[in-house]
């Protein structure tokens, strides 16, 4: 460490006067980068995603545009600033497919980044490979969505956490019979049986019940399974209304008052745990796809930062648009050369794995037919109103 400067040739302002001088360096520094990336054209980046209808997704994009301003207020990349925009395919298949034209054929995007959607994937996985253009997926929902060849989500997705589900029943919590209650969205039922069904093979055992429940269906008859077949454990896959609706309904059943109810990452929010928190004794746990967002740790402070500067909400949902917008951003920094569709595709499809702090598995994209790089969860529990981590090991499903 070098000494402090002392004598005469150190000046001797103020502290205020040293901060203003910093703050006036930092604001020259950061109007330089915005000129000199304006001078430049931008990098036009999509996303398709559910903002509105049935499920919405807002923040995960919300998340990428934050980022990305933080990027094109250092200089953007190669001095070209990075232009995010979305379309709202309103949960709907066709109005996917328009916005799938706009973006890639008229605005000529050369990647889409942080889609978070429920019919983008299964609309559009031909056309994004027909395009020749990769799907970095803030969200990843849809079965399509971990089964193309162009698209990759950061998450873990709601399939393998299924499976790290019963593994944290099984294998932590010691439970001899935990059952999957499966919420059937856009054909996700198929998906789920087949991860279910490979958990069983490794495992050496069955769930003891595995039941399909739609957004209409009567939570006290779900309840009625579970107490019938004397479930010990329960996954449940339900979005955030539906968890705490299924659980108020359940609230005043005796005989599963210590049952565990594992939920799936779309439980593990602020909403969740204000209206569980205080409501229940019975063990709740949801399974965090990324790094805990309301853990204490380094790389989180980063995205907390970003986060309240774009005014986005805190969430497992804005973890992975941060998270896709990250990995984009450090593969195209990787690029030498002009910044193009086919350049971005071809550095995706060469990259090597991607070490990330905030996901138990590396990122990668390569070659393959199928990306579900992503395959381990974090459990969580919920604790007086607060969602602390339940285990210190990354819960991860073998390839």
């Amino acid at each position: 460490m070098k000494d402090k400067p002392t004598g005469p040739s150190v000046p001797a302002y103020p502290s205020a006067w040293r901060v203003l001088s910093l703050a006036v360096s930092l604001l020259l520094c950061t109007d330089q980068a915005w000129a000199q990336a304006a001078l430049r054209p931008p990098i036009v980046v999509g996303a398709v995603s559910s903002l509105s209808g049935p499920v919405a997704f807002p923040e995960s994009t919300d998340a990428v545009r934050a980022y990305f301003e933080v990027v094109n207020a250092a200089g953007g990349v190669q001095g070209r600033p990075l232009k995010l925009v979305v379309e709202d395919d309103k949960g709907d298949p066709e109005e996917a497919r328009q916005a799938a034209r706009k973006l890639v054929g008229t605005l000529n995007v050369v990647a889409q980044v942080g889609s978070a959607s429920i019919v983008d994937c299964a609309a559009n996985a031909a056309e994004y490979a027909r395009r020749g253009i990769v799907s970095i997926q803030g969200t990843g929902v849809e079965p399509a969505c971990f089964e193309s060849a162009n698209i990759a989500p950061v998450n873990t997705g709601p399939y393998l956490s299924v499976a790290t589900a019963l593994q944290f029943a099984v294998d932590v919590l010691k439970r001899q019979r935990p059952c999957v209650l499966l919420l059937d969205l856009q054909g996700t039922v198929p998906a789920y049986q087949r991860v279910i069904a490979g958990w069983s093979q490794r495992a050496g055992r069955k769930p003891a019940l595995v039941a399909v429940f739609t957004g209409g269906s009567d939570p006290a008859l779900l309840w009625q399974q579970v107490v019938r077949e004397r479930c010990d454990a329960v996954v449940y896959t339900g979005v955030e209304p539906m968890v705490i609706g299924w659980m108020q309904a359940g609230s005043d059943l005796r005989d599963v008052a210590a049952m565990p109810r594992i939920f799936l990452t779309p439980a593990y929010t602020d909403r969740v745990a204000s209206a569980l928190g205080d409501a229940t004794a019975s063990p709740i746990y949801a399974m965090s796809e990324f790094e805990p967002w309301s853990s204490r740790s380094g790389w989180l402070s980063d995205w907390r930062a970003v986060m309240r500067g774009g005014k986005v909400p805190l969430s497992s949902f804005s973890q992975g648009g941060y998270m896709a917008a990250q990995v984009f951003v450090r593969v195209l920094r990787g690029i030498r050369g002009e910044i193009t569709r086919a350049s971005v595709t071809e550095a995706f499809k060469q990259m090597p794995p991607m070490e990330l702090a905030s996901a138990g598995t590396p990122f990668q994209f390569g070659e393959g037919d199928t990306h579900n790089p992503n395959r381990a969860t974090l459990p969580v529990r919920l604790d007086n109103g607060r969602w602390r981590i339940a285990h210190h090991r990354w819960i991860v499903v073998p390839e």
